[in-house]
């Protein structure tokens, strides 16, 4: 269930991107999902997702998944270093991540995009969070 609803977030997001933002919403998600699920599906997730936004946007096929890909990686790297289940966390890649793909596409909203984006993130961090936790009380409930 939590792959499905992973899946049409992404899905939600790579459509608002197409049709009308110029924030990196995918990415934004992507992050969010990355770090509530730990889990290889943002490997997937990142590759199908990059090659759809490239495709739709028309732009060189495979760097976005590059960037994704790329992305995660680094994500899960500093998962035995760092907490990367927190706020501050999500904030600094948000931050850094939207920097580099404003840069990388060519957006114009260099400082406002990154700053909205970071808030995009924190927002659908926290929701992931919060259902993640009720998910997994409810599994301890039902075993009790």
């Amino acid at each position: 269930m939590k792959y499905l609803f992973s899946f049409l977030l992404l899905t939600l997001a790579l459509i608002l991107e197409v049709a009308s933002f110029s924030l990196p919403l995918v990415f934004v998600v992507l992050v969010a999902v990355s770090v509530v699920l730990k889990d290889n599906f943002s490997f997937f997730a990142a590759v199908l997702f990059g090659l759809l936004l490239d495709v739709l946007t028309f732009q060189t096929i495979g760097i976005t998944s590059a960037f994704f890909t790329i992305l995660v990686f680094l994500i899960f790297s500093y998962q035995k270093k760092f907490e990367i289940t927190t706020n501050y966390f999500v904030i600094f890649i948000c931050l850094i991540g939207s920097i580099c793909f404003t840069v990388l596409y060519g957006y114009s909203n260099l400082i406002l995009g990154p700053i909205v984006s970071v808030l995009v993130g924190l927002l659908v961090f926290n929701i992931l969070s919060k259902l993640k936790s009720q998910s997994s009380n409810l599994k301890t409930a039902t075993q009790i």
